[in-house]
């Protein structure tokens, strides 16, 4: 009697716990899979009470093969628990950010890039009462399927997922990714799905496009070097999309402010609709959702200090799709330029007058504009400048501290 109470106690912590899994699993990522995995638990947890209640005690030797099997089989069935338990807490903990190095609080998207290049960090992170805002100091985008990129690369800034995927696949297969996408430079048409927005990137210019233009807009950008793929629309020319979802957890989107792109998350747990109105009353007028499913949410930027840092989430083996900011190799050579730049004109100085050295400094401009990493800046009166007609710090920095060598 005492073994049959203690196996009937276990059944009925194993069915708490699976009632905690269908709980965690639910409201964060909804009728999937693993909820109906969960509940299959919990059901034969329960079943587990039943049979130990109603059989303690008996001891009849008819039928002992199957009850034997059953046995066994309810037994397996508690110790999946743990595992459940598990994805439970791996689900739980991939709802809330990391520790992150927030720059400043913004009330406006017409603030973000004014902060951002205030800047010196290749990512500036801004915060409203309700968002993440993170801004990278990007030469390009690169849409990555297959092979993750690696947090090792010193040019990778700012890695997120991107499209959907229809399916827990450890292996990759293009039609895992949901609606047409650019995949190793070809075109791929993944898992059908109605009302599916895109992204596309070409010659350094993003765009959003709505519902009825994402699949050519995805073929042309393919057709011109550039990429595309695609996902819902939350937002296009400031409307709601058609996309909706009643799980309460954190929300990501990709947005385009003043001609770059930045990604916007959800500080806190939330329902969709406070999430939109939330980028409503920021100002965000496009953008389309990154997939935040639990495991697909994994993202990281690289920090000051040139370290990774993960902003969400973790690692998770079914994932295959990312949208990544980088700086190209050259730029990578601007702060060793600098060093090479100080280094010309502090020789130059030994043997040579101010006054003659007009030419040289002009061609020390031209130098560093050829290789600077804020998008390829140009010269004009006022000195070097970037996109946008505003004046390169970085560039100007190089030529004032070379010229105070001869003040």
């Amino acid at each position: 009697m005492a073994k049959h109470r203690f196996v009937a106690l276990w059944f009925i912590l194993c069915t708490l716990l699976s009632i905690f899994n269908i709980c965690t699993i639910q409201i964060f990522d909804g009728f999937d899979k693993p909820f109906f995995a969960v509940t299959a638990n919990a059901i034969l947890c329960l079943v587990g009470i039943i049979y130990h209640m109603h059989t303690a005690g008996e001891k009849s030797s008819k039928w002992r093969i199957g009850r034997i099997v059953l046995n066994v089989g309810l037994i397996v069935n508690s110790i999946l628990v743990f595992p459940m338990v598990w994805l439970s807490v791996f689900t739980l903990s991939g709802e809330y950010h990391n520790a992150l190095a927030v720059e400043a609080n913004v009330s406006s998207s017409e603030q973000v890039w004014q902060l951002a290049q205030a800047d010196d960090k290749d990512v500036t992170i801004l915060q409203t009462d309700d968002l993440y805002i993170y801004c990278a100091d990007y030469d390009q985008l690169t849409y990555a399927t297959n092979e993750r990129p690696s947090r090792d690369d010193q040019n990778v800034l700012l890695c997120v997922a991107a499209a959907f995927q229809s399916t827990y696949q450890l292996d990759f297969h293009e039609d895992n990714i949901v609606g047409w996408h650019t995949s190793q430079g070809q075109l791929e048409r993944g898992k059908p799905q109605d009302n599916l927005g895109a992204f596309t990137y070409v010659d350094g210019v993003a765009r959003i496009w709505d519902v009825d233009d994402a699949e050519a807009a995805v073929r042309e950008a393919t057709d011109k070097g550039g990429f595309g793929y695609q996902s819902f629309i939350v937002l296009k020319d400031g409307e709601r999309g058609s996309f909706d979802t009643h799980e309460f957890r954190c929300y990501r989107v990709l947005t385009i402010l003043d001609g770059k792109v930045c990604i916007i998350d959800s500080r806190t747990l939330m329902h969709f609709g406070e999430f939109v109105q939330a980028l409503k009353d920021f100002g965000v007028s496009d953008a389309i959702y990154c997939d935040m499913g639990s495991g697909w949410n994994y993202s990281w930027y690289r920090d000051a200090d040139g370290q990774a840092k993960t902003i969400i989430g973790m690692w998770w083996p079914f994932s295959h799709n990312w949208l990544y900011a980088r700086h190209n190799d050259c730029s990578r050579l601007s702060g060793r330029l600098q060093s090479f730049t100080l280094y010309l004109c502090h020789g130059y100085k030994q043997s040579h007058h101010k006054d003659d050295n007009d030419e040289v400094f002009e061609k020390l401009r031209i130098l560093h504009t050829t290789t600077s990493p804020r998008a390829h800046p140009v010269r004009s009166e006022s000195g070097l400048t970037g996109q946008g007609g505003q004046t390169h710090p970085a560039s100007n920095s190089i030529i004032a501290n070379s010229e105070q060598m001869y003040e």
